[in-house]
């Protein structure tokens, strides 16, 4: 799943490879004020951006609830 295939009100689950979100945890995608687009964390929310794979394009460690 690529990032430009993501929008706010999607549901993500995470990995266990998160320090900020507990393996199988659920997250409704958000946008945060900068308009960049985030799951909640433990730490606030975790930005999307950061989990881009740039070989691939590929969001890394999240994967769509369908």
């Amino acid at each position: 799943m690529k990032l430009n295939e993501i929008k706010a009100g999607d549901k993500l689950i995470a990995d266990a490879g998160f320090t900020c979100m507990k393996d199988g945890q659920v997250g409704v995608v958000v946008r945060t004020e900068g308009g960049a687009l985030a799951v909640p964390c433990d730490a606030g929310h975790h930005l999307l951006d950061g989990q881009v794979d740039d070989k691939t394009g590929e969001l890394i460690g999240l994967a769509k609830v369908s």
